[in-house]
């Protein structure tokens, strides 16, 4: 028998399974991939690539909310915006998240052929360090006058807070403004132009990575060789 006049059909609950399984599987991929993501390029900074991932990420993220609206006909005007609107998130962050992740190790191995890979010691000048709280807590670095943001020990980070420089008045334990007081003695290695971090990506760089620059080196380049 049909349903009654006025009524509303039943849910068919499993049309969202694939919204959710989707993407819980592209960031399982990216996670795994994570594995092999353990450099930070320096030069070139390929912005193009990333904001072509960004495009990526936007448009299979309405892409997935607009098939979800599709398969959850029958449902209610209220269930049916929630399902679209969690779809679109996820979407767009696994996609986002793997599509960015894929771009940097092939990057990685387009800018760094092994024939002519240079590998080096090297100091990086930092001008900031700050600190995160809560489920995803990290302690992280930034570097001068070649941008970039590393990963550090909470070891180290608790010894730039002890040992401020004297130009860094904060008493702030969030923020600490290094301004080339600090450095960051790290692996890098080079091909032609291009230049990148050893251990670093989505890598945490190890204990004793962060030193009180040596004064040669507080004016100096990002990537000086100590």
């Amino acid at each position: 028998m049909g349903d009654a006049p006025g009524t509303q059909p039943p849910i068919d609950k499993t049309a969202s399974t694939p919204f959710g399984v989707v993407p819980v599987v592209l960031l399982l991929v990216w996670w795994m991939l994570g594995l092999f993501d353990n450099t930070t390029e320096l030069i070139p900074g390929h912005d193009d690539v990333l904001e072509y991932c960004i495009v990526l990420a936007v448009v299979a993220g309405l892409v997935w909310g607009g098939l979800s609206i599709r398969a959850s006909r029958g449902w209610s005007v209220a269930n049916r915006v929630l399902l679209a609107f969690a779809s679109v998130l996820l979407g767009l962050l696994s996609v986002a998240l793997l599509s960015g992740r894929i771009a940097v190790i092939v990057e990685g191995a387009i800018d760094f052929p092994s024939a002519s890979t240079k590998t080096y010691p090297g100091l990086l000048v930092i001008s900031r360090a700050y600190q995160t709280h809560g489920k995803g807590a990290g302690w992280d670095i930034q570097t001068t006058p070649v941008w970039s943001d590393l990963n550090v020990t909470k070891a180290d980070y608790d010894s730039m807070l002890a040992h401020r420089g004297p130009g860094d008045h904060g008493r702030n334990p969030d923020e600490i403004s290094s301004s080339g007081f600090f450095c960051a003695r790290v692996t890098l290695q080079q091909s032609g132009n291009a230049l990148r971090v050893m251990h670093a990506g989505s890598r945490t760089l190890p204990t004793g990575t962060v030193i009180v620059c040596p004064p040669a080196h507080r004016e100096s380049t990002a990537f000086t060789r100590p």
